[in-house]
């Protein structure tokens, strides 16, 4: 079984990046081109386009804030953790934050942390009837895949399943076009594979809205092109 799922992460792997790569960008080539200087309901139309100001509502979420401080404080915390983890998965190619001894303890409570605030997310779309309403199917499928890579990865990652030259060596024969074989670990061929499946739902799903907010400032505070 390790075996095929090693190279089904091969494989499904590449065609993720595919898909990733191409798809994003043909989303951002979507978005240039759509008509400027009208006012969209769903966002409040912005004096000037300014980096700065888009990096604020996308990180800071103010309009949560205003709304929901409950959800606010998760949705801050499940963020900054999960940049946190994104980041620290550059390991794979070789880039060092710091000793292993002092990186992974930093790592696996930010898994905890992301635990936590998924289980709340999830808690909110079972227990409150407006959340149950608007709530798809594919909503919880992709909450509930969610907890469990992030429960996969806090194991890998607080246990030190597999050394991180390992994992590295892997990564980097994949992204050269020269793969080898997978570590024979099969929640670390598990927590691959969802994340592969993970690159395939940021363009496609609902993460590709944070992607989205950048254009829709800029399209808002541009002058008229239709």
């Amino acid at each position: 079984m390790i075996t095929v799922l090693s190279y089904l992460v091969i494989i499904f792997g590449y065609i993720a990046l595919f898909v990733f790569i191409f798809g994003l960008t043909y989303r951002i080539l979507g978005w240039a081109r759509l008509p400027t200087g009208f006012y969209w309901g769903l966002y409040p139309r912005p004096t000037k386009w300014t980096f700065s100001s888009v990096i604020w509502k996308i990180f800071a979420l103010p309009t949560l804030f205003t709304t929901d401080k409950q959800l606010w404080i998760a949705a801050i915390f499940f963020h900054i953790v999960l940049f946190m983890s994104v980041a620290l998965h550059f390991e794979l190619l070789g880039v060092h934050f710091g000793p292993e001894a002092t990186i992974d303890p930093i790592g696996a409570c930010a898994g905890i942390i992301a635990l936590i605030a998924v289980v709340y997310y999830i808690q909110r779309r079972l227990g409150i009837t407006r959340s149950k309403e608007i709530s798809a199917l594919a909503t919880h499928f992709w909450l509930w895949l969610l907890l469990v890579q992030v429960g996969i990865g806090t194991y890998l990652r607080a246990f030190d399943v597999v050394a991180p030259e390992v994992y590295s060596a892997f990564a980097i024969s994949v992204l050269t076009f020269k793969p080898t074989l997978p570590p024979p670990d099969l929640w670390f061929l598990f927590h691959a594979f969802i994340g592969e499946m993970y690159l395939f739902y940021i363009v496609f799903g609902k993460p590709v809205h944070s992607i989205g907010q950048f254009f829709s400032q800029y399209i808002l505070a541009k002058p008229e092109r239709r």
